[in-house]
């Protein structure tokens, strides 16, 4: 009986073993999910991060893509795009859709261009890594203008329009930006003063006169 009493009263003892597996395998996706993370943020901000110039300019003409697109003599805001080595100059008015030509850059010396007529003269162009100043800060400047907009500031990236005097109806804006290192770049971006098919009944006029 007292066998049987001690054996009632005597309770079992758990033991607790924790397995170290689970422990290191949770810590092991954690490690992964997090360099999937920063792989993710890494191209959302290369695709994101695109340098972008932007300025206002009038043109004096039509204009027309090589697409055949018309931009009617107005004033614009123009926007200059560079993602590596593509770039995308864009004109934007209220009530219109984007317009975007694609440019080249040009090899060799950037100082250097084909013989051309100026169209229209030096823009410069704001970098979107430069932040606009408020009201407040503007009163400290010369003029009252942003910093962007100083005359005695050293502009980094212009953008000039001209005709190519081989072809008439081929106009250029040819833009340049300079980086920290001094280096120039410059990419060139063509448009037309007239549609192609208008120029192919010029030349079939032209043609018939001359016969």
């Amino acid at each position: 009986m007292m066998f049987l009493y001690c054996l009632a009263r005597s309770k079992p003892k758990l033991s607790l073993v924790i397995d170290p597996e689970p422990s290191r395998f949770q810590a092991l996706s954690g490690l992964v999910l997090a360099i999937m993370f920063l792989v993710g943020a890494s191209r959302a901000i290369a695709v994101t991060g695109a340098e972008r110039y932007a300025g206002v300019m009038t043109l004096p003409i039509d204009l027309f893509t090589q697409e055949g697109i018309k931009i009617e003599k107005r004033k614009y805001e123009i926007e200059v795009t560079s993602y590596g080595t593509h770039w995308t100059l864009s004109f934007l008015t209220e009530g219109k859709d984007r317009v975007v030509v694609k440019g080249n850059v040009a090899v060799g010396d950037p100082f250097i261009l084909p013989a051309m007529i100026p169209l229209v003269g030096t823009h410069h162009m704001r970098s979107s890594s430069e932040p606009l100043r408020t009201a407040q800060e503007r009163q400290f400047s010369k003029t009252g203008l942003p910093q962007y907009a100083e005359q005695e500031r050293d502009w980094k990236a212009t953008i000039r329009v001209y005709r190519s005097s081989s072809e008439p109806g081929e106009v250029f804006f040819v833009f340049q930006v300079r980086d920290a290192s001094g280096k120039v770049t410059r990419a060139n971006f063509k448009l037309r003063s007239e549609a192609l098919q208008e120029k192919r009944s010029s030349v079939v006029q032209r043609s018939r006169i001359r016969s």
